[in-house]
């Protein structure tokens, strides 16, 4: 077995607690990589279609990246994957922290469960040896006391946990899955899968090294990819944004953004994390305000509102920081509130995604009230973009007097009501009265209250969209209908560059420049970076690395592996991994057709002020760049049998 694998996966069926081992040959890795790739193998070949999501049949995957325990910079994430009980759809959702480095030092590069338990369990392995114990006494503990109890039974303070919380028990459509007290595997409702199978948390500890093959080699690829990250003196750049700080509402909200100096933003995320761009993202429009409805420099300004919940007013509550494994960066932070109604004596910084979720989706410029919310949802086991934007809908509807303070227990819904913002999330949390109605989510919560709520419900296909604005950045709409996973930010493709962030950190993917508003010629841009992005998943790679430089990834890859690999390959890795999940959707029924944005995030009717005022994005002209560009059929979203010949796929055709 090539360096960087253990070469086993553990699988378990908590129907009759069977655990047995299973080996792939090298050439699956090869061929998947790691991560969503070795998940999303797995997962179509061992597993019926029309399963339930919350039967014993549906398969919760946890997999490690190629590159988790290498020590390579930015390669602390991992993978849950699985059959989505939110959207029926592929689901996968990607966390940071020290989870997956951990599981493969424990001897497995993925585990794979189905069936359910009688009873609730966890599963503890330590150095290759699993074990399936009690956790009767766990269920209904939040995520933070399962960790503390876990690492006191096993008497090591070193063992890492992934959990669910009461929401995750309580099978909510928006629950997720949480490690590390903070890191979330959030997206797709996997949380749900795990609370289905009565599977509290899988704790690993491990003592073992991950094989490399020339471990000389990758220290010096190692030091060459600390060298390639591109930083400014921070003084310097503090000086020019004070100066230019008077004006820049007036240039963001005309639309004057461009692409930011590398190592501006290099340490803009060393000093803030994401936060640093939550009022800008506002003014200008990428941060949807008002559940999608409003503008941010009108109905939340950076001069009275957004600056309240962004950079500085965010980190001046920082304990200490914190990084991932392997990151150079350290984006995370926690955090402490002393007083007041939303004291926290620790809870960990929000990310922007939250900010903008339960800040300008709702008008709350209350920051502490942001954190405690984020606690929460740390806390009980769900997705905050999700649960902010089932507020910020329930909002609209209790605006239209589609709902009523008979219907939200007496809750006065008002926008950037602070108080009435925690108390929903507390209620949704605990499926408590007016709570109950909120949890699933808004296609959910639209269904349930009827009187024409379905048109405040912002979400394709079942999941609530993310926070970034197709109308400013269009081809993040691209993304979200065209992924095998709906409403994701993290497949943004084109939209990031739209955004003015890089998003390729290979030196020999040349791309071209693309204008914000061209509708047509982006398909084989979006295409290209959704097979690099799902690759950089797949290795077990940050996201974020594509915004502080170029990185010899490839030379990590051979040093790791021993294989002779090249840019050529892993772009067609990338595109096999994609054409496999969406050979999953297809499977399960699934058309381009079923995945639809909502008119209001098209521009139809468009914004009447700002950046995107006037805007009325051409869908379905990107939609049909791009499926072009993948070999895709418009529809039934199959890829052309040639193409999966190509890939290597062709025995997995339907």
């Amino acid at each position: 077995m090539s360096g960087g694998y253990v070469g086993r996966f553990l699988n378990l069926d908590l129907s009759n607690d069977k655990i047995k081992e299973e080996r792939p040959e090298e050439r699956v890795y090869r061929d998947f990589l790691g991560g969503t790739g070795l998940g999303v193998w797995h997962i179509y070949n061992h597993q019926m279609t029309g399963v339930n999501p919350l039967g014993p049949e549906n398969i919760i995957g946890f997999v490690t990246g190629l590159l988790n325990g290498t020590k390579v910079p930015f390669s602390g994430r991992y993978t849950v994957v699985g059959k989505s009980p939110l959207t029926k759809t592929w689901g996968d959702a990607n966390s940071g922290g020290f989870f997956g480095p951990e599981l493969k030092q424990a001897g497995y590069d993925a585990i794979f469960i189905k069936g359910i338990s009688k009873k609730p369990v966890y599963l503890w392995i330590k150095d290759g040896e699993p074990e399936i114990r009690d956790a009767s006494h766990l269920w209904g503990r939040d995520t933070t006391e399962t960790l503390d109890i876990i690492r006191s039974e096993v008497g090591d303070e070193k063992v890492r946990v992934v959990s669910i919380g009461p929401s995750g028990e309580k099978l909510s459509l928006i629950s997720c899955i949480i490690n590390d007290k903070g890191r979330a595997a959030a997206r797709s409702g996997l949380g749900a899968v795990m609370g289905s199978k009565k599977l509290k948390a899988i704790a690993v500890r491990g003592t073992e090294r991950v094989p490399i093959d020339d471990q000389k080699r990758l220290t010096d690829v190692s030091e060459r990819m600390l060298k390639s990250l591109r930083r400014s003196p921070y003084l310097p750049t503090k000086v020019m944004m004070t100066l230019l700080k008077p004006i820049i509402p007036w240039i963001l909200r005309r639309g004057v953004v461009g692409m930011p100096e590398v190592g501006y933003v290099t340490e803009s995320y060393i000093k803030y994390g994401t936060a640093g761009g939550m009022s800008p993202c506002s003014e200008m429009g990428d941060a949807p305000c008002k559940n999608w409805a409003g503008v941010g420099f009108r109905d939340f300004p950076m001069r009275t509102k957004s600056y309240k919940i962004s950079d500085d007013y965010v980190v001046k509550y920082n304990k200490r920081k914190y990084a991932c494994a392997a990151c150079p960066i350290g984006c995370g932070a926690i955090v402490k509130i002393e007083g007041g109604p939303y004291a926290l004596e620790e809870g960990h910084k929000p990310e922007y995604e939250t900010l903008a979720a339960f800040g300008s989706m709702t008008l709350n410029d209350n920051v502490e009230s942001i954190i405690k919310a984020n606690d929460i949802c740390n806390r009980y086991g769900i997705d905050t973009i999700s649960a902010g934007a089932t507020i910020a809908f329930a909002m609209e509807c209790y605006e239209n007097n589609i709902l009523t303070k008979d219907d939200t227990d007496g809750i006065e819904l008002t926008w950037g009501n602070t108080e009435a913002i925690v108390r929903t999330l507390e209620k949704l949390a605990e499926h408590d009265g007016f709570g109950e109605l909120l949890a699933d989510g808004v296609k959910v919560a639209a269904e349930r209250i009827g009187k024409g709520a379905d048109e405040y419900a912002m979400h394709v296909h079942g999941q609530e969209i993310p926070m970034h604005d197709p109308r400013l950045n269009p081809s993040f709409a691209t993304a979200y209908v065209t992924d095998p996973t709906p409403a994701r930010h993290t497949k943004g493709g084109a939209g990031t560059l739209e955004l003015g962030l890089s998003s390729n950190p290979f030196k020999d993917v040349k791309l071209p420049r693309v204008k914000r508003f061209q509708y047509k010629g982006k398909g084989k841009v979006h295409a290209t970076l959704s097979k690099l992005h799902i690759t950089l998943d797949s290795l077990g790679m940050c996201q974020f690395l594509s915004y502080f430089g170029s990185f010899p990834i490839i030379d990590a890859i051979e040093a790791v592996t021993g294989w002779d690999f090249s840019t050529e390959e892993l772009m067609k890795t990338g595109e096999r991994i994609q054409a496999l999940r969406q050979l999953f959707n297809v499977r399960e029924g699934i058309k381009p057709s079923d995945f639809k944005l909502p008119d209001r995030i098209k521009g139809i009717p468009p914004l009447p002020a700002g950046p995107s005022a006037g805007i009325t994005i051409d869908l379905d002209s990107m939609v049909e760049e791009f499926y072009k560009a993948m070999d895709w059929s418009l529809e039934d979203g199959k890829p052309s049998e040639e193409r999966l010949k190509s890939l290597g796929l062709a025995e997995m055709s339907i």
